[in-house]
C-alpha cells in the first residue's frame, strides 16, 4: 500500500503540496505588507502636502522661531 493519499496528508507529494501552499501564503502576506506600507507612505505624503498647502507648516515654523515677530528679534539673533 502506498504512503499518503490524494488528500496531501503524507508522503512526498503531500509534503510538496504543503510546501507550495506555504510559499503561496508567505508571498501573499509579503504582498499585503508591502501594499500596506506603500499606502501608509502615500497617506503621510498627502498629509504633508495638505499641511503645506493650508499654511500649517508655515505657522509651525513661525512658532518654533524664537525671534519670529517679537520686538527683540535682532537682539535675540545677535545673542544666539
Amino acid at each position: 500500500m502506498r504512503s499518503g493519499g490524494r488528500d496531501g496528508s503524507a508522503g512526498p507529494m503531500g509534503r510538496l503540496r504543503a510546501s507550495v501552499r506555504e510559499d503561496a501564503a508567505q508571498a501573499s502576506l509579503e504582498y499585503a505588507l508591502t501594499v500596506a506600507a506603500l499606502a501608509a507612505v502615500a497617506v503621510a505624503l498627502a498629509a504633508l502636502w495638505r499641511a503645506g498647502e493650508d499654511g500649517t507648516l508655515a505657522r509651525l515654523v513661525e512658532q518654533a522661531a524664537s525671534h519670529a515677530l517679537a520686538g527683540t528679534g535682532p537682539l535675540d539673533i545677535a545673542l544666539y
